[in-house]
């Protein structure tokens, strides 16, 4: 049992010893620690030697010191095999030590375990008989921490007055009466005075010499003989580690320096703070930073140690970010925010701020850190030309700096990764992240992994994608904020593997506002193939549009617009439209090798397969595309054959498109053929492929189409609310109320609906109006 003095291991000691004396199996021997000797302990072993076969040495106020130690102790265990060993005492010792813990089995009672809970206070009490009221007993449990020792001196005061304990005051009155009489008793034993100086040790949630130096408190001759002073004198909760002052002795001296002097409170807690976030212990540091309202450190210290205080306190983590959330932004605050806050993410109002944040950095270049802020800034404000400028200068930094630490190489590496990408570099993204993934620590080494994992899902190597995310699978951190990316990987992964459900499911609470905030388009391209591929294409439409607001907050750059864009067109071909898909594709999203295959297939649905021919072979074997742009050509250039020639005439082109499936094991591009073409084009693969083609869900499994509406009809749906009366719409439109209930029941068939709400909603779903409708 290990705790200061008056914490209740002399009267937990004394309790064992009187109930193991009543069983006559057991030999038990209470001994002061402080005074036993070798004599002492020779004779203790002649006892246990005469006496029952089983074996109790209870050591009260242990000490390490020439005549005792625990060596002393253990050699009796060696000695003894019948021997128990239980030692109260107010430092750490020998006795749990890893050697010790070899030999024998060790427990430390639990803090908790020393302390009387509610009802023993209530016992206590009323053996004083002291006349007490529940709100009495729970203050003074709580006001005196449990502790025995001042909960004994405020019951025999009670007892001694004669006085009762019924409200919250008298609670507190008696308990503060206690600890001043209990802080007398503990600081009389230090050899050394108790002046402000010393008590400025309360300030610190700990005592290690590390903070005592911080906080410049003299010592005798160091750090080390001060901290084994206090414990001692049983001053402190001991551990082997570093120490913690004893509750009541805490709040004394807080109180007494704070009333006599309270700018060196103010003054000592600000070195506490630069010394705690020196690296020592982040979590403190920013809890420290967060109550002296010090908000440029704690920004400093989410940028830097944010991973180890989420993965020790998520909600104190969450609390921090909040804080910051309330506070007028500055650079490296908004950027800790898009790293960590969904809020931010979603804000609608980023972009303007993040354009307003770099004006005031404007003129100022600056190292690694500096460069990485200002590139992640300009993606947020959708400048993706300057980002790419900053992030040039960024490399060159990197490459050039000396010995930059791992966050910030880790960090300065992945912003320009997110540029390249952005850009639609990926051969410069991958080195990028490559790079990041090395020098980075372990969470925001997981980050750049995932967006790893993603790329190879946007080239279509889903071989290395799997084992990217089976190894993420097993990270500590893929939970995490920084593990969204890998998460979204996963999702991925399991829609290229088949299982469009399972895929959904994830999808569905995926919401890509952390560590996947930038890659939002592709979360949605997944989310809304994961609805098609079930079967539900009207779900995909209404996914689509809900991911589509993201774009307020995040601005898509045009490289993952086209990936997105691709998912609609797979959607709006699925619905029966594809000449709105192939609409898509005009204007900033001309031919392209990154558009083809979009244009290609929506052309080869709209019924022009001579136009999808001819471009997806063009642009699937003369442009050195990715494996999944290449397969997503072939097999529009497959189906356009077929639907010329009536057969594959191309058997190359099959061939190889088979061969590229099965080395990268990329089978997603085959639910692209349509049910009535997919007999003449299976006659061109070999029948391993036409199963594992046939296993896999397709875009066309959805029989639905979007509904088709007359001009008469979307002008009832345009005033339908759910207020609106039939009289009042006939009256608008100037028509008998009849033909709008003519109108009505056409809208509800032709929506599956059997009422108006419904009907609005499934509009909306469809996207067959835009304004918001009054629900």
């Amino acid at each position: 049992m290990r705790g200061p003095s008056g914490v209740g291991k002399t009267a937990l000691l004394r309790q064992w010893a009187s109930e193991l004396d009543l069983d006559p199996g057991h030999g038990v021997r209470l001994v002061d620690g402080g005074r036993v000797d070798a004599d002492e302990l020779e004779r203790v072993r002649a006892e246990f030697s005469d006496g029952p076969s089983s074996h109790v040495l209870l050591v009260d106020d242990f000490v390490e010191r020439p005549g005792l130690t625990g060596d002393d102790l253990l050699a009796l265990l060696h000695e003894d095999a019948a021997l128990r060993l239980v030692v109260a005492t107010r430092c750490a010792t020998t006795l749990e030590s890893p050697r010790a813990a070899l030999d024998f089995d060790v427990h430390v009672v639990p803090p908790s375990h020393l302390l009387m809970t509610r009802d023993d206070v209530a016992r206590v009490l009323a053996l004083n008989g002291v006349d007490a009221t529940g709100v009495g007993i729970e203050s003074l449990a709580q006001r005196t921490y449990g502790w025995p020792a001042l909960i004994h001196l405020a019951s025999v005061r009670l007892r001694l007055e004669q006085m009762p304990l019924r409200t919250r005051e008298e609670a507190e009155t008696v308990a503060d009466d206690a600890i001043t009489a209990l802080t007398a008793t503990m600081e009389s034993r230090l050899p050394i005075e108790v002046t402000d100086t010393l008590r400025i040790l309360a300030v610190a949630p700990h005592l290690n010499p590390g903070i005592i130096d911080a906080l410049g408190v003299p010592a005798p001759t160091n750090t080390e003989d001060l901290l084994l002073l206090l414990q001692e004198a049983g001053l402190v909760w001991p551990n082997s580690t570093r120490s913690t002052l004893a509750e009541p002795i805490r709040e004394r001296w807080l109180r007494a320096i704070e009333q006599g002097d309270p700018r060196r409170v103010l003054r000592a807690r600000h070195h506490l703070l630069d010394h705690l976030a020196a690296g020592h212990d982040p979590l403190l540091a920013a809890r420290l930073a967060a109550d002296l309202r010090q908000h440029t450190a704690l920004t400093r210290i989410l940028r830097s140690a944010s991973p180890e205080i989420w993965a020790r306190d998520a909600n104190a983590f969450r609390r921090f970010v909040q804080v910051l959330r309330a506070l007028p932004p500055s650079p490296p605050m908004l950027e800790v925010l898009l790293a960590l806050d969904p809020s931010a993410a979603t804000s609608s109002d980023t972009p303007t701020l993040a354009a307003t944040l770099l004006e005031k950095m404007s003129g100022s270049r600056g190292g690694v850190d500096a460069l990485a802020l200002r590139a992640s800034l300009q993606r947020a404000a959708g400048r993706f030309a300057l980002a790419s400028e900053t992030s040039g200068h960024l490399v060159e930094a990197l490459r050039h700096s000396r010995s930059p630490s791992p966050e910030s190489a880790g960090e300065g590496w992945y912003q320009a990764g997110m540029t390249s990408l952005a850009m639609g570099a990926l051969r410069d993204a991958r080195s990028e992240l490559e790079h990041s993934a090395q020098t980075a620590p372990p969470a925001r080494r997981l980050r750049a992994h995932g967006v790893l994992a993603l790329l190879d899902l946007i080239e279509g190597d889903v071989a290395a994608a799997r084992v990217a995310v089976q190894a993420g699978r097993a990270d500590e951190w893929f939970r995490s904020p920084w593990g969204e990316p890998m998460r979204l990987a996963d999702a991925w992964l399991l829609l290229e593997t088949g299982d469009a459900r399972a895929a959904r499911a994830l999808l569905d609470d995926l919401t890509a506002t952390e560590g996947a905030r930038e890659l939002w388009p592709l979360a949605a391209a997944a989310h809304a193939l994961s609805a098609l591929l079930c079967g539900d294409a009207p779900d995909a439409a209404g996914l689509l549009r809900c991911w589509s607001t993201r774009g307020r907050s995040t601005p898509a750059p045009h490289f993952l617009s086209t990936q997105l864009l691709f998912a609609r067109a797979k959607v709006l071909i699925a619905l029966r439209q594809a000449r709105k898909a192939a609409a898509l594709f005009e204007g900033a999203f001309a031919l392209a090798p990154a558009t083809a295959p979009a244009i290609a297939l929506s052309q080869l649905y709209a019924g022009h397969p001579h136009e999808a021919f001819v471009v997806s072979m063009k642009w699937g074997l003369h442009n050195e595309p990715s494996p999944r742009t290449a397969l997503d050509n072939l097999v529009v250039s497959l189906v356009a054959d077929a639907r010329l020639h009536g057969y594959v005439t191309q058997i190359t082109t099959a061939q190889r498109a088979e061969a590229m499936s099965q080395r990268h094991d990329l089978w997603t591009p085959w639910g692209m053929v349509s049910p009535e073409d997919r007999p003449l084009v299976f006659e061109a693969l070999s029948p391993r492929s036409r199963e594992l083609i046939a296993a896999r869900p397709s875009l066309f499994d959805t029989s639905v189409s979007v509904p088709q509406l007359t001009r008469r009809e979307q002008i009832v749906l345009a005033r339908l609310t759910p207020s609106s009366t039939v009289s009042e719409i006939a009256t608008a439109l100037v028509v008998s109320p009849n033909t709008v209930k003519t109108q009505l029941r056409s809208l509800y068939r032709k929506l599956r609906v059997t009422d108006r709400v419904s009907a609005i909603r499934a509009a909306h779903a469809w996207g067959l109006v835009e304004e918001d409708a009054e629900m």
